[in-house]
This record gives structure tokens, sequence and C-alpha cells, in this order.
């Protein structure tokens, strides 16, 4: 089985990700009404989590797959301009905006109100979010030549991520409700995170699309370097369905509250590929100092925020 799944991966990447794309967006969209219909408690946790880890794993093979079709440079830029614009179509708020900033005021919101109301546009909205960051993130990976510079990358992405999440552009735009709005268009929403939310339960509600970028390109340098890619998706896989546990901290963790992914994302790819990274001293020397740094920032981060309640 596993062979056959390596043998469509490889040779027909895009019969994969048109395959997985229609069924599970099918999919997806029943289970969210279905979910939504479910005014028990436990009704919705015996579903909704089995389709969180069902997304996953869609996002995360829809990603290998588009790291395997056959594209030069140009083909990657021209790809993510493609979904990119196929992301503007099916997320009407950003539609509106694009309009309002070329004179297009009340057209585009016409057009966006009419989009708005189509059925599971939100399902087809994630796929292109995601195929966009996939060639996007393909195409960053190419700057990536050597594995030992896997984990410095890794740890200064996490790093980013958590300065972009806590202090930096994505916590300011996500502080307003016309920020929530522009921050939601550039994710992939869970199916059935609303009412697992309602009911009061730890959620990963979204997924972004700089987690999904930063994914494609870790997945493109592992295969351009022949590495760990198999046991990376299921180290990723695991620490991503741990991650929505900390939601149930938020009341004593004040860095729950919010959640950035590439931390969990990296911490996978170096623990999966550890083993093929040859540093030399002074390169474990740096590598050291970015972990404890990057732990610091962390702690400063739920110590302010602790201080702040």
């Amino acid at each position: 089985m596993k062979q056959k799944i390596l043998h469509w991966l490889e040779w027909y990447p895009w019969r994969v990700i048109v395959v997985l794309s229609a069924a599970f967006s099918l999919f997806f969209y029943a289970s969210d009404l279905l979910v939504n219909a479910f005014p028990r408690r436990g009704g919705i946790i015996f579903l909704a989590y089995p389709v969180t880890v069902l997304f996953l794993l869609y996002a995360l093979l829809t990603i290998i797959a588009a790291c395997r079709v056959k594209l030069k440079p140009g083909g990657e830029a021209a790809l993510t301009l493609v979904f990119g614009a196929g992301m503007l179509l099916t997320h009407p708020y950003l539609l509106a905006l694009l309009g309002g900033m070329i004179g297009l005021g009340k057209p585009a919101l016409q057009a966006a109100l009419k989009l708005h109301q189509l059925p599971g546009l939100w399902v087809l909205g994630n796929a292109f979010v995601i195929l966009a960051a996939a060639f996007l993130g393909r195409l960053v990976s190419r700057l990536i030549r050597e594995p030992s510079l896997l984990p410095v990358v890794a740890i200064v992405a996490a790093g980013i991520d958590i300065w972009g999440v806590y202090w930096g552009p994505v916590g300011h735009i996500s502080a307003t409700a016309e920020g929530q709005a522009i921050a939601q268009s550039f994710s992939a929403a869970v199916p059935a995170a609303k009412a697992v939310a309602a009911a009061g339960l730890p959620a990963l509600s979204a997924i972004g699309i700089g987690d999904f970028a930063f994914l494609a390109m870790f997945f493109a340098v592992l295969k351009r370097l022949r590495l760990n890619q198999w046991g990376s998706l299921w180290v990723i896989f695991g620490i991503l369905l741990i991650a929505p546990v900390f939601f149930l901290l938020g009341k004593i963790l004040p860095i729950a509250a919010n959640l950035p992914g590439l931390p969990f994302i990296a911490l996978g790819v170096i623990i999966a590929n550890w083993k093929y990274v040859k540093l030399s001293r002074r390169e474990m020397r740096d590598t050291a100092i970015g972990i404890v740094l990057t732990a610091a920032v962390i702690a400063g981060i739920l110590l302010l925020k602790k201080s702040l309640r």
C-alpha cells in the first residue's frame, strides 16, 4: 500500500492533488454541516476531532504532492500567482478590499457579496490557500542547498513566527475585527472549528498561509536533498495533533490564547532529520544559541503577558 502511494505521489502528483482536493472538499463541507447541526457537546467532540485529523493529513499530503510536480522556478512563480488569484476569488473580503484599492468600490463589494452566498466557497478557498502557499514555499526552498542549514532556518522561522503572532503584524492585525477578517482570508479554515469553539472546547480553528509555505519549503528541501521525508511527515503530523492541547492551558499560560504554528513544524523537521545534519563546532554553537534565544523569547512572552493580566 505504501509503495502504491509513493508511486502515485512521484509519477502522478497532479492527479493526487485533484483527487485529494475534490474528495476532501466534499467530505469537509458535509462534515462541517453535520457537526454544526449537533447540539450536544459530546457529539461535537466525537465528530470534530477526527475531521481535524483528516484536514491536517490532507494538507500535508497535498503539499508533498505539490513538491513532486516537475517545475522550474518560473513555473513555480506562475502557479503561485494562479492559485493566489484563485484564493482572491474565493475569499470575498479580499476581493472587496482589492476592488476598493483599485477604485472599483461598489462593483467589487457587490461581486464579493454574491460570492459570499455560494455554499461551500470556503472549502474551495482552503485548497487555493494551500496550493498557493505550496508553490511559493517550493520557490523559496531553492535558497537552501545544504542539510546543515535546516535547523538554522527552522529555528529562525519559528522565532519570526513567535514574534509575528505576539508582537508583530499578525498580532496587531488580529486585534481588530477588520484585521481578523483579513487574517482569516489568508488562512485555511479547519472544518467544524466554529462549532467546537462555540462548545467551549480547545480547537485548531485555522492554519495561516505562512505555515503552509514553510511546510512546502521544508518538504521541497527534504526531497531535493534526499532527507527523511516520510519520517518528517509523521513527526510533524503527530506534533500538530498535540498542538491544540495548548488551548486548554489558556488560563494558566497566556501564550496559549494565540498559537504560532511554525515552532511545532520546525520542531518536527529538526527531530526527523537531525541525523542528516552535520554541523561544525561553530555551527553547533550558533544553533544552540538560536534555540536558547527562542526559548528565552517564549519565556519572556509568558512572563510579560501574565504580568499584564
